[in-house]
């Protein structure tokens, strides 16, 4: 935010050298200070330009298929957005250069992708994303490096599935570069807010220059992490081998691990689109030995980096995407024979490299056996004593009739006041009917009927 000018406070305009100072880039210093010089004439309008360039501002790129083949060339400085600078010297624009990708990689005749490198690097913003949408190609894509693929340029080299160098190519200049004017000279005055003190960090200043260098540090890490990654290699290794933002030539950068092999384009051309024309001075050839031509070759890996390194290559990268999709199918089969309580193995089986789903459910299932049954015979053995069985009471005699003659007296009256209830009602109570009992036993009640 800026307030409003005054006659104390004269505007700044905003030029092209100041955007381009402000903008992070990778790219090698030459060509910066070519970007900045243009940049620095203000007053030239495009006319101007274009009679001393000696051709047209219009800068018209697209894509050659050669057979199977489509050639992407990436030419120039790279800038971010299609602007005067790509206009000049054959520039590229990412957004047009990821169109171009886009349309070859859609196209049904491309089988692969050749990116014609000659670029000294560019503008650091939207590098790591166009280089992402390199290796996520699903056509296979050959970074050919027939002048220099220098620091964003080799950022998106770096991508491909290959690199395949000219003798006199170049990769390298890994690295990040802002260009600073540290002195205002057209008398401006610029106020910044009080809460932003590093807004307008002074470049003049250790403290200063300290906030703009941890930015380009950090720009310069993401960078050396990409390429480690998409080389196959650590940090360490572009750190201490890969020119520490210096160039490696050809054959040199094969052997450091920059690049992969030496070719020539039009070779490069024929081998993927599976010709063998051309000099194939630049590919590994051998010569038969004498007497060996009605021998049959063993066909192995040692065989075919000798006489067919481009299709060992497509066949290793096929392999390798087909093992990384057969992993992940691998490890959702053992992730979904899960059960709760059997973490630890459900982990240990998805990072062995060779459980199957199915393999891993029958594991799972014999844990959970084996789990409950350890349970069982744990309650079993702390469960409690059983408590023995109390003895059945004695059954209550039973009384004799008044049938039975041989009851005593007592018993039978019991009996039979307990089992007639006439008796009850004409006696009223067990001692009223006892009594008669024994006056009738002893005769007395046939006396008083007498």
């Amino acid at each position: 935010m800026t307030d409003k000018p005054t006659d104390a406070s004269p505007v700044h305009r905003v030029t092209a050298f100041d955007l381009v100072s402000r903008e992070p880039w990778a790219i090698t210093p030459d060509m910066l200070n070519t970007i900045a010089a243009i940049a620095r004439r203000e007053h030239e309008g495009p006319d101007a330009v274009e009679a001393r360039q000696g051709r047209p501002l219009q800068n018209s790129r697209t894509v050659t298929q050669r057979g199977n083949v489509a050639l992407v060339p990436v030419t120039g400085p790279v800038f971010r957005y299609a602007n005067l600078f790509t206009a000049l010297s054959g520039a590229t624009s990412l957004d047009v250069l990821a169109k171009d990708f886009t349309t070859a990689v859609d196209d049904p005749r491309t089988e692969s992708i050749i990116l014609v490198m000659d670029t000294p690097g560019g503008q650091a913003n939207g590098i790591a994303e166009f280089a992402q949408m390199i290796r996520a190609s699903p056509k296979r894509v050959v970074a050919y490096v027939s002048g220099n693929a220098a620091s964003a340029g080799y950022w998106m080299a770096s991508a491909a599935h290959e690199i395949v160098m000219s003798r006199t190519g170049g990769v390298g200049s890994i690295g990040a570069v802002l260009n600073i004017r540290a002195n205002k000279d057209d008398g401006s005055l610029e106020i910044v807010s009080s809460q932003s003190p590093n807004k307008r960090p002074d470049f003049t200043t250790e403290q200063g220059r300290a906030v703009v260098q941890s930015h380009v540090d950090r720009l310069a890490g993401i960078f050396i992490e990409d390429v480690a990654n998409y080389r196959g290699v650590t940090v360490d290794d572009v750190l201490a081998d890969f020119g520490q933002g210096d160039m490696r030539i050809g054959s040199d950068a094969v052997a450091l691990g920059m690049a992969d092999r030496e070719s020539t384009l039009e070779n490069l051309i024929a081998e993927l689109n599976g010709s063998t024309f051309g000099d194939r001075s630049m590919s590994t050839t051998t010569t038969s030995k004498p007497n060996d031509s009605d021998k049959p070759p063993v066909i192995d890996r040692n065989y075919l980096a000798t006489h067919h390194a481009e299709l060992l290559a497509t066949l290793e990268h096929d392999a390798h995407a087909a093992g990384a999709r057969a992993e992940c199918d691998r490890i959702k089969g053992v992730e979904a024979a899960a059960l709760p309580g059997h973490e630890e193995l459900i982990a240990s089986l998805k990072f062995d490299g060779v459980t199957s789903g199915p393999e891993a459910s029958a594991q799972v299932i014999a844990a959970e056996r084996a789990k409950r049954s350890n349970a069982l015979a744990t309650l079993r053995s702390d469960a409690p004593a059983p408590v023995p069985n109390a003895p059945a009471p004695a059954p209550e005699p039973v009384a004799k009739t008044a049938e039975d003659p041989d009851a005593p007296l007592a018993e039978r009256a019991k009996a039979t006041w307990d089992s007639d209830k006439e008796v009850r009602a004409e006696f009223g109570t067990f001692e009223a009917y006892h009594g008669y009992r024994r006056a009738e036993d002893k005769g007395l009640i046939k006396v008083l009927k007498k």
